[in-house]
């Protein structure tokens, strides 16, 4: 099967808001404040919309945010970790400056997403949930589906889909984001910070 170049373009950096965050306390307390409640289980049904926030936002959620969170919604610290380590979607460790999924559904899978799983561990050395050492690249399989079968195998690079993606091709379409990456850093260009809206 023929796979057209051109359908795999990537830009030269990460696309905005997607690299990899440091967590500041006070941003996660005012992603937060607007969850309000009157008792105990009504806080209780808040606690996974507002730890989704502050994983959306930051890419993850770290111990002090989810503290934050318990704090804000008036529970436990405990009660919190329970949902954040129990709930796979939850990052409880910095991501890289690249994000990938790569699908591994029923129709990614018949069409060979076990060999783009094995290409990054190959490659970049690092399994489902891991972060290369230098923090370039972390990666998640998902299990699930991200609904663009007609492309399978599929994965999404920070905020873009890539499909039909052969190895070599997922290898050249990380070594190009990592490279763009490095160019930005060398020119002292960022992304900048995520608004708060």
């Amino acid at each position: 099967m023929a796979h057209a170049e051109s359908a795999h373009v990537v830009l030269p950096v990460p696309a905005p808001f997607t690299g990899r965050q440091d967590i500041d306390p006070e941003v996660v307390r005012e992603l937060v404040s607007h969850f309000t409640f009157h008792d105990y289980e009504e806080a209780q049904e808040l606690i996974l919309s507002a730890l989704q926030e502050v994983n959306e936002h930051f890419g993850w959620v770290s111990p002090e945010a989810a503290e934050i969170v318990a704090e804000h919604l008036n529970t436990t610290v405990n009660r919190v970790f329970g949902l954040l380590t129990f709930y796979a979607d939850f990052r409880t460790d910095p991501r890289g400056h690249h994000h990938m999924l790569i699908c591994h559904g029923m129709a990614c899978y018949v069409m060979g997403s076990q060999a783009l799983v094995q290409e990054v561990q190959d490659t970049f050395g690092i399994d489902d949930g891991e972060t290369t050492l230098d923090e370039q690249v972390s990666i998640q399989v998902v299990n699930g589906c991200l609904g663009v079968c007609d492309r399978a195998p599929v994965i999404k690079l920070d905020d873009d889909y890539f499909g039909p993606v052969t190895p070599s091709e997922l290898t050249s379409l990380l070594l190009r984001a990592v490279e763009g990456h490095r160019m930005m850093q060398e020119k002292g260009v960022t992304n900048g910070p995520r608004p708060t809206e």
